[in-house]
């Protein structure tokens, strides 16, 4: 096994996937543990830095789950469920059901994003937003929102994000519309300490992570963000209707 050192893919993605194609295939099955840190580097023939991105880059879409002393092991697969969802400001959808939306900004800074979000934004710089949301004063949900700094930097200076839907800001001040995406929302073991102490729950348990890159009426990336929904303080709703 190898990587080819002079492709412009970066090293810790082909290694990444190399040991995804291994779990699809059932090299590696549900419950077993990857071969450690140290062997993947020789096998390989990579840094360390390499495996740990890589490890890091299948623990984020839940292929696996490292534990500490431990190594890393195979996570059952989980079955994919399409939904269509309306890109409706989170404000309007849950006024509708009767709650009152607050929003505290926590971060609002010029960053060099992780790479596999970089990839996504097509650029190395991004405008990253943390917040939390509360429904009637209770907390329920934590936003990072990653968006090309070179298409908003006037968004590290705005004072409006605690009062106004990002979605309305975008449309409203820079003519870009929130049009397509595509969301993944499932349940998740939190790792993230920051996020726990924010949601109020204990580390290592489970909540609803929603991942999802969004599109403006041109088709440029408007935003990827994640979300983390406190799971006593949350409900999916979803509209069926037959095909005719």
């Amino acid at each position: 096994m190898s990587v080819e050192r002079n492709s412009p893919i970066p090293l810790y993605f082909q290694l990444a996937e190399s040991l995804r194609a291994a779990i699809d295939s059932g090299v590696y099955g549900p419950g077993s543990k990857l071969p450690t840190e140290s062997e993947l580097c020789e096998q390989y023939d990579v840094s360390r830095s390499v495996v740990r991105q890589a490890l890091q880059s299948l623990a984020r879409d839940n292929l696996i789950e490292t534990e500490r002393g431990r190594g890393a092991f195979v996570l059952e697969r989980k079955v994919p469920i399409a939904l269509v969802q309306q890109l409706d400001p989170l404000r309007d959808s849950m006024a509708k059901a009767g709650f009152k939306l607050t929003t505290r900004v926590l971060r609002q800074e010029r960053i060099d994003p992780p790479a596999y979000i970089a990839g996504y934004l097509g650029e190395d710089e991004a405008v990253f937003l943390e917040r939390t949301r509360y429904a009637d004063g209770v907390v329920f949900l934590v936003v990072r929102n990653y968006l090309p700094y070179s298409r908003f930097p006037d968004l590290l200076s705005s004072n409006d994000l605690g009062d106004v839907s990002l979605y309305t800001y975008l449309a409203s001040k820079h003519d870009a519309v929130a049009t397509t995406g595509k969301r993944q929302v499932e349940m998740a073991r939190l790792n993230d300490e920051s996020i726990a102490v924010q949601l109020h729950v204990e580390m290592n348990s489970y909540v609803l992570f929603n991942r999802e890159i969004t599109y403006d009426q041109n088709g440029k990336v408007l935003e990827y963000y994640e979300s983390w929904h406190h799971p006593d303080r949350t409900q999916l709703s979803i509209d069926l209707q037959r095909a005719q």
